[in-house]
């Protein structure tokens, strides 16, 4: 099928198979207008191959689609954790400055977060490029929580409720990823290693 819609954890999932942009905004706009009332309100999410086939401008034209017809895009990946369902955000751009992104889940950029740009997350954050701004990770309380950059130079960060503030240049070394994570009462920050996952700072969640 060319978009397969499948309704997952309250939100109607649009899983898009090959096709081209025009394909999927035909078919899109046809089932919208043969049936106002199952899309209207509905959140929605996309996912699927086909998107990779698209360009953003395209994406947007398809999101907007929905907008018009008074859905809500969902930008979380829905899946379920051992215990709860965890709304994880993942971003494919730069975060801007004075721009605010905050998560029920973890949050996961693609791009860099840049300078008085603010993300805030229920657990872990992770921008994979470089993080200038702010990062509250564990913004609940979620002490175990860690903040994780390719680059990690931020103006402060916060894990749960406690608070350090970036002397302004790499704590390690500017080429090797970093992470921040909580020691009792202290937020340490140390170069990653692969290792972590299987000690105490990365704990599975």
């Amino acid at each position: 099928m060319l978009i397969n819609i499948k309704g997952l954890n309250d939100s109607l999932v649009f899983v898009f198979g090959r096709g081209t942009f025009q394909e999927y905004y035909d078919f899109l706009q046809s089932k919208f207008t043969s049936n106002k009332r199952l899309f209207a309100g509905s959140q929605v999410v996309f996912k699927g191959e086909g998107l990779r086939l698209l360009s953003r401008d395209e994406i947007s034209h398809l999101q907007k689609l929905c907008l018009d017809n008074g859905m809500i895009l969902n930008n979380f990946t829905l899946h379920k954790s051992r215990q709860n369902p965890s709304n994880d955000t993942i971003i494919y751009r730069n975060i801007r400055s004075g721009q605010k992104v905050r998560s029920e889940g973890s949050i996961v950029v693609w791009g860099n977060v840049h300078e008085s740009a603010e993300v805030s997350a229920a657990r872990d954050i992770i921008v994979l490029g470089r993080l200038e701004g702010i990062a509250h990770a564990g913004c609940y309380g979620e002490t175990q929580s860690i903040v994780f950059a390719l680059n990690l130079n931020p103006g402060q960060i916060r894990i749960a409720d406690k608070i350090s503030r970036s002397p302004g240049t790499s704590i390690t070394n500017d080429s090797a990823p970093e992470i921040a994570y909580l020691d009792e009462d202290n937020i340490c920050i140390k170069e990653y290693d692969a290792r972590d996952i299987y000690s105490g700072i990365l704990n599975p969640k």
